[in-house]
């Protein structure tokens, strides 16, 4: 996992996909902190793509380079629930805390993938996929 976690604190721009009446919806995010097992993610409550998370929870996130390496993150997402977790990432994540000011801001919402499957490819390599759990 040390692997997917260096590639991810270099390129954290990516795609988040989820879903919504079986269709898929993919959107550009990023990861906001790692820390203790989990990638965080931040969303307002009046986006879609909170109404998609709160309907059907898993995704998968998706960063390339332009020599394409790629990683994917897919799992079950959870929402924090903790005042404390919202801070943390609002005192390590400068652009999160421009846009929302405060961890109690009532449309700010902190999720987060901390179970899943974890997928390093580098297709000009030659090599096969890289599969962890986390």
């Amino acid at each position: 996992m040390d692997k997917i976690i260096e590639f991810l604190e270099k390129n954290n721009i990516g795609i988040l996909a989820t879903s919504e009446n079986d269709k898929p919806h993919g959107r550009p995010h990023h990861i906001h902190l790692i820390k203790d097992g989990k990638f965080y993610f931040t969303t307002a409550n009046t986006k879609k793509a909170f109404a998609q998370l709160k309907g059907n929870p898993y995704v998968e996130f998706i960063v390339t380079t332009s020599d394409f390496v790629t990683v994917r993150l897919s799992g079950k997402i959870e929402f924090a629930k903790d005042l404390a977790e919202k801070q943390l990432v609002i005192d390590n994540a400068p652009l999160v805390a421009k846009g929302y000011k405060t961890a109690d801001n009532p449309i700010f919402e902190v999720f987060y993938l901390q179970h899943g499957e974890a997928i390093y490819s580098n297709i000009l390599s030659g090599k096969p996929d890289e599969v962890f759990s986390f």
